[in-house]
């Protein structure tokens, strides 16, 4: 579910980067970790964790050394209705209380073509 998000968020490091090594901070203000769901076959839902933070580093002379950790603070899901929200924290889905927080490091990055990582 979030993996797509998160392969977005490296693209757009390394594409800010241009030719620019080094380590960026996700900036918590200004970001968020968006996901959608197809639900029963005819609607998508869609969602954001809202309070994220983490860093990412690029290597311009060998991109593959791209790394990306992300926290996403798990309370923090919004799809903007209430209910489903308090459900999606629930032991339910999420257990917030038992997880309160979302840890994501890439494993791996590869060239997918001229200044885009995957």
């Amino acid at each position: 579910m979030l993996r797509g998000a998160f392969f977005f968020l490296v693209m757009g490091l390394a594409a800010s980067a241009a030719a620019q090594s080094g380590t960026w901070k996700i900036d918590p203000n200004h970001s968020s970790a968006q996901f959608s769901v197809r639900h029963l076959g005819v609607s998508t839902v869609r969602g954001a964790f809202t309070k994220v933070n983490g860093s990412g580093t690029y290597d311009s002379s060998d991109p593959a050394k791209t790394s990306l950790e992300a926290n996403l603070e798990a309370s923090s899901v919004d799809t903007r209705v209430e209910m489903r929200d308090n459900d999606l924290r629930s032991p339910n889905f999420l257990d917030v209380q038992k997880y309160p927080t979302i840890t994501f490091h890439s494993k791996q990055t590869k060239s997918a073509g001229a200044g885009k990582l995957q």
